[in-house]
């Protein structure tokens, strides 16, 4: 009986290697898709940055512009400001008006920012004492919002309107 071989033996040394290709492309893929994730992560996370780089007062008007607000492109007012180490109910009140557009004044407690007041002129219904107000430290945008000054006035989300 020799040269017979028992037709239900396996013969593990080609399995290993059959079974190893499909665990490599599995790998493989996942380190890709990893790979993609990240530069696409990182991209976008470069435009965001770029978007809320406030330097300049171009690039303060073209984000108001960017959010539908038409303004003088001369800041009615530039102010140096500190943003309270303690938030009272008013400043609460405001961050969570903040939060709900992706900003969040809490991690600047305590520290210098520079306050740009722009007067809009497209609001709607209300062609006079509507201003916007950035709020940038370290030419990065911290906060944004519009306010209608006055007895009856309002502020609002940079986006809302």
């Amino acid at each position: 009986m020799t040269g017979y071989t028992y037709k239900g033996a396996v013969d593990m040394s080609k399995g290993n290697k059959k079974s190893k290709k499909p665990l490599l492309f599995i790998i493989l893929a996942v380190l890709i898709a990893a790979g993609l994730f990240l530069l696409f992560n990182a991209k976008k996370e470069a435009d965001s940055d770029k978007l809320f780089t406030m330097s300049t007062n171009a690039e303060r008007v073209e984000y108001l512009n960017s959010k539908g607000w038409i303004v003088n492109p001369d800041p009615v007012s530039t102010t140096d400001i500190v943003i309270p180490s303690e938030f009272n109910d008013t400043y609460k009140s405001y961050n969570d008006l903040q939060q709900s557009q992706g900003f969040d004044l809490s991690q600047y407690k305590g520290k210098e920012a520079v306050l740009y007041t722009y007067e809009v002129l497209n609001y709607p219904d209300y062609p006079k004492n509507v201003v916007a107000n950035l709020v940038v430290i370290n030419d990065r945008l911290v906060a944004a919002d519009i306010t209608l000054q006055g007895e009856n006035g309002f502020t609002a989300g940079i986006s809302d309107s």
